[in-house]
This record gives structure tokens, sequence and C-alpha cells, in this order.
């Protein structure tokens, strides 16, 4: 658990665990141009992904993004919520960049089939719902993670542009799903930006064009990378980043004519 600031506003970076995947498997059109990039990636070459949710506090607004893979995982996001002081009980909002499971498995207690947040509304991409609701059969994380929430009645549904307390809004950053979703976040003069999987290693950041195995569509998640990124780098926004290195906190620069990511000391 890492705490920052934005103005007023507090991020903890939870860690619900950590994975890694060849990066030729990630990566499978980058061929030999992966070698410049293997500072990147640890001694079997592959890419080690966070897998981060982040709490922001905005006065009486207690937002939870994302939750994790969830127990079948060994996720730790609940003992990383102790951590930061925070109960279960205490969050009002969770909200999801996107319906991908490593992002909502710790919705729905396995035992009660409860929602896990029992004060929350659980916030979702109105084109994620649409779109993974229509595959038949629908993902298993869908059937066991979200669906019943609609069931429950506790789900709203959202699009770009949605106030989730003073400070944040939501950002449409579709392509790594149709309805992939961002929290901006402005306090004062100050800037933050939970930027889910729009990119998901420093790789993204240096090499917005290459084409990630992980993204709906390749065409619109470069677009959507070379937009954000300019966005980061123009406000000096703090990022949270749900797969960038432990804790998945820090900011996009500008080294000469590239940018790259600098991790929160």
């Amino acid at each position: 658990m890492r705490r920052a600031t934005v103005g007023t506003v507090e991020i903890f970076a939870l860690v619900d665990n950590v994975q890694a995947y060849p990066a030729n498997a990630v990566y499978p059109t980058a061929g030999a141009a992966l070698q410049t990039y293997r500072h990147y990636l640890d001694a079997e070459s592959r890419v080690v992904l966070n897998f981060a949710s982040f709490l922001v506090r905005d006065g009486s607004d207690v937002i939870l993004v994302d939750t994790g893979w969830g127990p079948e995982h060994q996720g730790e996001l609940m003992n990383e919520l102790l951590e930061a002081g925070v109960a279960s009980t205490d969050i009002n909002t969770v909200i999801f960049t996107h319906l991908h499971g490593d992002h909502t498995g710790w919705n729905i207690d396995r035992s009660s089939g409860a929602p896990v947040f029992p004060n929350a509304r659980y916030l979702v991409p109105q084109a994620d719902w649409d779109y993974y609701s229509a595959i038949t059969p629908p993902p298993d994380s869908f059937t066991r993670d979200v669906a019943p929430l609609e069931r429950m009645g506790c789900i709203d549904f959202i699009g770009d542009g949605r106030r989730l307390s003073p400070a944040c809004v939501t950002v449409a950053t579709p392509g790594h799903t149709p309805g992939h979703t961002s929290v901006a976040i402005t306090a004062g003069s100050d800037h933050g930006f939970i930027l889910g999987d729009v990119c998901i290693s420093p790789i993204d950041v240096e090499e917005p064009e290459w084409q990630s195995s992980f993204d709906w569509d390749h065409p619109t998640a470069a677009a959507t990378r070379r937009k954000t990124l300019e966005r980061l780098v123009a406000e000096g926004a703090l990022v949270g980043a749900s797969h960038l290195p432990v804790p998945g906190l820090g900011h996009v620069v500008e080294r000469g004519s590239r940018r790259a990511w600098q991790a929160l000391e």
C-alpha cells in the first residue's frame, strides 16, 4: 500500500497481486525490437504486471477504483485496505475502469453471495456492460462478479463525464475494451489520473503504437494512448496505473523527444 496526494485528495495504491507474462506474448508484433526494452523485463524476458486497485478519498467520498483479481488468485486487496485504515463499509463508490476479471474479483463474497462493499454503488461503463453481457456465454468473471450486482440493484451504468466527487470525473478511454474508463482528478492546480489499462507496462509509454495482446481494438487503443499520454505530460498529473510496476504511482515525463514512465519515489 502506498499513499499519495493530489491537492487535498488522498490516493492509496493497493496491490492485489503481481504476475509475469512472456514479453513476446504481450507484444506479439514487436519482434526483435523488444530487446531495446529488456531493462523493463525480468530475467526470463517476461513483463511483470502489478494488479492494483486505487482508493480515492475526496472529503466524505470514498471511491474504490477496480477490485482486483480476487480470492482465487490469492489477492491481497482486503488486507491492503485494512493497512490503509479503510473498512469495506466505508466505501461508498466502486467504479470499474473496465470489466476484465482482474478488475472485478473482489465484488462478491464467495460464502454469502453478498457484495463485499455493502454501502457502495457499483459504477459500470455502459459500453463494457453491453459488450460482455451480449457474449454467449459471457465470461465466467462477468457471470460471477458483475451480473449479480444488477440483480441486487446496486449498479449504475456510466459513460464519459460522470462526476464521482467534487474532484473526480470519468474520462472515456476506449480501446483496451469498448467502454474502458479512466478517472481524472482536479484539486486546485493539481492533477491526477487513474489510468486503468491504457498503458499496462512502461513499454507502452515509450511505444504507444505497439499492439498489446490484451487490447480489444488495436487502432483505438493506440489512439487513446497517444491522446492520454499527451494529457498526462501537459498536466503533470500524478498517475495511478493498474499494471505499471508496484506501487503503480508515478508520472509520464518527456526525455528529449520521447516519453517515459517515472515511478513515484
